[in-house]
């Protein structure tokens, strides 16, 4: 047999043998390493939640129900696999989903529908017999916000709603200042939307707005919408 050594507080037997010790250390570091990965894809999916609240893109909630689902599936895997522990299917299935879902987050910061203002600039109301255009105007947008297509939506209403209505007499024309916005010219209802391609238009837009009507009617474009998205 090999002769007892002592090494401090470890004991080691014969040359070349293990200390105790080291055994004892290497044990505990494995444990602890075993208990960080039960814990590692909640904390994945809280970091992604966290990111998501500090880096919002905006724009309509419709667009983000992928990501709230594939987050919500990566935080409840998470939980079960950190009470489960030991399996390496509910493992990698929480990592990713949450996962996905940051890449989910990522596709729409760059590709999602982006609310814009449009100015409308010109005085109102419109008479029938008013030839003056309004223009509708959109600033330059974000860097990061910039898309390959321009939305408008339109309401054009009565000036006065207590008088016979002339919205079934009413049209109005678009057309595009900004050179390579298509449609360059547009005919459209009262109630309309319109979408642009913006041609690799990165800066404003600006497209004229003619009303046709009757000569007794007064009418307003009361309501402007702008949405840049991408095809």
């Amino acid at each position: 047999m090999g002769e007892e050594k002592r090494n401090g507080s470890a004991k080691t037997y014969g040359n070349g043998s293990f200390a105790a010790g080291s055994i004892g250390d290497w044990a505990t570091f494995i444990i602890k390493s075993l208990r960080l990965l039960e814990t590692l894809p909640l904390l994945v999916a809280v970091a992604v939640g966290v990111y998501s609240v500090l880096t919002w893109p905006g724009g309509p909630q419709s667009q983000y129900v992928l990501f709230y689902a594939l987050l919500g599936a990566g935080f409840v895997l998470s939980v079960v696999y950190a009470a489960r522990g030991k399996n390496w299917t509910l493992l990698a299935l929480a990592l990713g989903c949450s996962l996905l879902g940051l890449g989910s987050l990522g596709y729409t910061a760059h590709n999602g529908e982006v609310p814009v203002e449009i100015a409308v600039q010109g005085a109102q109301p419109l008479n029938g017999s008013q030839a003056d255009a309004l223009t509708l105007v959109m600033s330059a947008p974000a860097a990061e916000d910039v898309r390959d297509r321009l939305r408008i939506a339109l309401k054009i209403s009565d000036d006065d709603p207590n008088t016979a209505t002339c919205l079934h007499k009413t049209t109005a024309t678009l057309k595009a200042i900004t050179p390579g916005v298509a449609p360059g010219e547009i005919r459209i209802a009262a109630d309309s939307v319109v979408d642009f391609d913006l041609g690799g238009q990165r800066g404003a837009v600006s497209v004229a707005f003619v009303l046709h009507t009757e000569p007794n009617c007064v009418m307003r474009l009361s309501q402007v919408k702008g949405t840049l998205h991408n095809s």
